[in-house]
């Protein structure tokens, strides 16, 4: 098991003499492996005959141990500046080779270490953004991101082990300060069988030129692989999976002219949600067929197994009103304070009691087109009342909402289209906690797919898309509904 404080996963020897064999072939005449640990990278290096080795470690008996390959400094790596402090003797190629931390900056805030760098929003993310998580980062990202600066003027190669979404975020990170990338590769390896963590993650290998190239990586399948199986990447400053299929889909890429919501967020799932045939004491009306991303991705979507319990129709709305206008809901509520009380996340705060977040008028609306967030595959589906209440989602859930059902049904059939399923797999990278995003989601230029669409093909799509549900529409009902939204998006370009 790692040392949780360090994110210590000591490489074995054999996969860092498989990452050496990988390397562009250049003459390398020194090696720094930052955060060595035992030195299996080193002694790699000292095997492929680099003259000059370096390591930086913080943990005295892995430093002593990572001494017999090389020059080891005992110390932190974040209080070093790489560029200047290390005491290089060999002229030629630099190799920065290694395997850092796999661990958060939360993680190292849980455990209260004082092994961590300058905490800062380094992505510049808004303040929503940063409170909730998304300013986060992996001790990789920040020691790489040192790497990059610091090193920079040394033109090095760097070849390190790291999660795959710090390698996307790396590629965006070097375009937004400029570093000349000459070329990169991410090569996916297993990370259970050599770690025993189910880490999506892999080696990737950059090149620092003198001038400016294209910001893409050839992903390959394995170390061994001879050929990459796609290039992802930055084209027009925007970050896509599949550089290839994004030339075929590239004019959907812009902006929808719907907004995407999020579900209803509350954290309190026993509280909040009830099995359907619950007796609860509740009135009616604050309680609300709930589909989950399971139900989304499974199509169980004309009957529901939970009920949720919604104390706000609408973000902020004083709770307080319950005790008059819903007694009963006031009563389960003060029942199960000390849950609703205790929820951790700081969105809670200054809000009123037992408040609940992704609640307005698009969550009562009776048609949604909604999709998982969760899953490796987008399967949008269209959302009917169910027992005459309209369907709620929870916060792992996206959705469109609308008033009519020949309307929802055409956004749900333009949406399970080939073009967005081409655009899908140019922009989603599937490996990602939560593939599908609201911010990819709000990338789909429905207006465009609309425009290029077959018209009459998708009123029968979407018209299929109705049987079964308690009202169905015609293709000629969608055929209008086609017209009008095309009116209605046009009036807006």
């Amino acid at each position: 098991m790692p040392n949780n404080e360090f994110g210590d996963f000591q490489t074995p020897l054999n996969l860092a003499r498989a990452v050496v064999a990988t390397l562009p072939p250049r003459d390398y005449r020194k090696v720094l492996e930052p955060t060595c640990g035992t030195g299996a990278f080193l002694q790699a290096a000292a095997e492929l005959g680099v003259p000059q080795r370096i390591g930086v470690e913080i943990q005295p008996a892995h430093a002593e141990l990572a001494a017999a390959h090389g020059e080891v400094r005992q110390q932190c790596v974040f209080g070093l500046d790489l560029g200047a402090d290390l005491p290089w003797a060999a002229e030629g190629e630099l190799l920065v080779l290694g395997n850092p931390p796999w661990v958060t900056m939360a993680d190292l805030t849980r455990f209260g270490s004082a092994n961590v760098p300058v905490k800062s929003n380094v992505r510049n993310r808004p303040g929503m953004a940063a409170r909730t998580g998304e300013s986060n980062f992996d001790v990789a990202e920040y020691i790489w991101q040192k790497l990059l600066i610091e090193l920079r003027g040394h033109r090095p190669t760097i070849a390190m082990l790291c999660k795959t979404q710090v390698a996307r975020n790396l590629l965006g990170f070097c375009a937004e300060h400029g570093i000349p990338l000459a070329g990169a590769t991410l090569r996916l390896i297993d990370s259970h069988r050599w770690f025993g963590a189910n880490v999506d993650a892999g080696l990737l290998t950059v090149h620092i030129g003198q001038t400016v190239g294209e910001y893409t990586c050839a992903l390959y399948e394995s170390l061994e692989a001879a050929t990459p199986s796609r290039h992802f990447g930055l084209v027009g400053g925007k970050l896509v999976a599949d550089v290839a299929a994004y030339t075929r889909t590239a004019e959907a890429d812009g902006s929808a002219p719907l907004e995407w919501r999020q579900g209803v967020k509350h954290d309190a799932t026993a509280v909040m949600e009830l099995p359907a045939d619950t007796q609860a004491r509740i009135e009616e009306e604050h309680l609300y067929p709930l589909l989950k991303s399971s139900d989304l991705f499974h199509g169980n979507t004309t009957t529901a197994r939970r009920r949720l319990v919604l104390p706000q129709r609408r973000l902020g709305q004083d709770t307080t009103e319950l005790a008059g206008t819903a007694p009963e809901l006031w009563a389960y509520l003060q029942e199960h304070a000390a849950a609703l009380d205790g929820r951790r996340s700081a969105i809670y705060r200054a809000r009123p009691r037992f408040s609940v977040f992704g609640i307005g008028d698009y969550t009562f609306a009776p048609y949604k087109v909604a999709v998982s967030g969760m899953y490796k595959k987008a399967e949008f589906r269209l959302l009917a009342p169910i027992d005459g209440r309209p369907v709620t989602l929870d916060d792992t859930c996206y959705f469109l909402s609308s008033a009519d059902l020949a309307e929802a049904a055409v956004l749900t059939a333009l949406l399970r289209g080939p073009t967005t399923a081409t655009l899908l797999s140019a922009l989603v990278f599937w490996d990602a906690k939560r593939p599908i995003t609201k911010k990819l989601l709000q990338r789909i230029d429905l207006a465009r797919l609309l425009a290029t669409a077959d018209h009459r093909g998708l009123a029968e799509s979407a018209a299929k898309l109705t049987v079964g549900l308690p009202e169905q529409i015609t293709p000629a009902r969608a055929r209008r509904a086609i017209r009008s939204l095309t009116a209605r998006w046009d009036a807006l370009s």
